[in-house]
């Protein structure tokens, strides 16, 4: 009966003890299906007319007035409250205001909606949803006889009223519902006979608890299955890393091949022709498992074609060792999200749920939904070095901002190049003292390739600690200021 008449009955007569002479300040909504009614000096009273039930609730607080909020009807901004009550038999409750405006809350299955009514004119909260004005006006009807003729009882309360008041009499039903506080039996709110006389403002205390439980019961679950999908999401994504960044046989063996065309080039550099497209291992430098001839892009020298393999071997170890950091990371997340799964499981009710939410103030934010994580845009690239350091490099100019000052700390290195745009390159410290010679001349190739000299045959690129970068109001993405720089000139490295 949360939603019968009477109930609702008894919550107009509550609120017409409550708002007397209230100035209605305006109507906002902040999001779908949901009305607040702003009083200047009475409290905010909230309607709801969307799932699980329709409602209306004195708010204990003030809503938060949101850039997003949308202001309704206001031609009833100041009006003062005169009165509320019921339609008779018909669930609409009416706010009477003293300049002759009248608020209509229409709480009728899936045609719920606030109506206001000036000078004969209707403005509707609910645009597609349109209640006709004939449906606002009193009709004067014969008394009504018995239970099966009054229509404010439901075909299931007209079936069950016996079970529940104990007789199938009408008057006799009346009385008792004129004279209930309300109660929950069953997890359903029923205008049974109490001990206590009606009291209105007891009769609410009941009816708002009963919605509070409801709601947060609901909330319960609907949070525990979204946030059991998100867990089991992570878990699977992690899954899928681990797999990924398992040992790839392939590339262990294509790194060994450019090793050995590269050192094989190398020991016979001098037996090499210009501008040649392959060459002949001898006999004595072949190796089982290897090519015999190794190709060559004429159209580079000697020393050149050397380098490419060396550079593609360099590659290959680079993406193998990162493969292994990688791997070692995502077991490690992946045990960690297990357990939490594990403690999530043993969740029988809302409080525990509560002390677990309380436990793991993360969770909403890295348990992303299935699939999303693999997903979501990093704002860098990041290289792993042979000793294991890691550096990033931004991928974009609003980019650059956000490696800078929301995924580097203060003790990290900064590079960039002097004079030219390009990404921001961090090298994460990740608490070591010292940084070696050999990463930051890695880094600063790395902000050499991604930037407007990465044709150039040396670039000159800044390095600092990330305290001492800043960026001024106004300066544009990517746009920022740095002291305490020591230069470093180096090659564009090739990726």
């Amino acid at each position: 009966m949360i939603t019968s008449w009477f109930t609702l009955d008894k919550c107009a007569a509550h609120y017409h003890l409550q708002y007397p002479s209230a100035v209605l300040d305006r109507c906002v909504t902040f999001r779908k299906n949901e009305l607040w009614l702003i009083f200047r000096k009475h409290p905010p009273l909230l309607v709801h007319l969307g799932a699980p039930f329709q409602y209306t609730l004195i708010s204990e607080a003030p809503p938060p007035l949101k850039v997003e909020s949308v202001r309704v009807f206001p031609e009833l901004e100041g009006s003062i409250v005169a009165s509320v009550d019921m339609l008779p038999h018909e669930r609409i409750m009416r706010f009477h205001m003293t300049n002759g405006a009248r608020l209509h809350i229409v709480f009728l299955s899936n045609r719920g909606n606030v109506i206001s009514e000036l000078r004969g004119q209707l403005q509707y909260f609910k645009k597609h949803v349109r209640t006709g004005p004939e449906w606002l006006e009193e009709k004067p009807g014969a008394a009504i006889a018995s239970l099966a003729e009054d229509v404010r009882f439901s075909p299931y309360w007209k079936q069950h009223a016996a079970e529940v008041f104990g007789t199938g009499d009408h008057a006799a039903i009346l009385g008792m519902i004129a004279g209930s506080n309300g109660e929950e039996i069953g997890k359903r709110f029923i205008l049974s006979p109490g001990k206590e006389p009606y009291e209105p403002s007891l009769f609410y205390a009941h009816y708002r608890a009963y919605i509070v439980r409801y709601l947060q019961e609901a909330h319960f679950h609907e949070a525990l299955a979204l946030t059991e999908s998100r867990l089991s999401g992570r878990l699977n994504d992690l899954q899928k890393k681990i797999s990924q960044t398992a040992v790839d046989g392939n590339f262990i063996t294509r790194t060994a091949e450019y090793r050995f065309l590269a050192e094989t080039l190398a020991a016979c550099r001098y037996l090499l022709q210009d501008r040649a497209e392959d060459f002949e291992i001898p006999p004595l430098y072949r190796k089982d498992g290897f090519p015999e001839r190794i190709k060559l892009k004429p159209e580079l020298s000697v020393s050149e074609n050397i380098d490419r393999y060396y550079r593609k071997a360099q590659a290959s170890e680079r993406h193998v060792r990162g493969n292994a950091v990688r791997h070692a990371e995502f077991l490690r997340a992946y045990a960690e999200w297990e357990e939490r799964y594990r403690e999530f499981r043993e969740i029988r009710d809302i409080r525990s749920f509560r002390e677990w939410s309380k436990a793991h103030p993360d969770i909403q934010e890295l348990a992303r939904t299935p699939g999303a994580g693999d997903r979501e845009r990093r704002p860098y690239r990041e290289y792993i070095t042979s000793d294991g350091w890691r550096i990033r490099v931004g991928r974009s100019a609003r980019d650059n901002d956000e490696l800078t000052f929301k995924h580097a700390v203060k003790t990290d290195l900064w590079l960039h190049t002097r004079h030219s745009t390009g990404s921001h390159v961090i090298i994460k410290r990740d608490g070591k003292k010292d940084v070696p010679k050999h990463v930051i001349e890695e880094a600063a190739a790395l902000a050499a390739r991604y930037s407007e000299e990465k044709h150039a045959s040396l670039v000159t690129v800044v390095c600092t600690e990330r305290k001492y970068v800043t960026k001024g109001k106004g300066m544009p993405p990517g746009k920022v200021h740095f002291q305490y720089e020591k230069d470093v000139t180096v090659k564009p490295a090739e990726v």
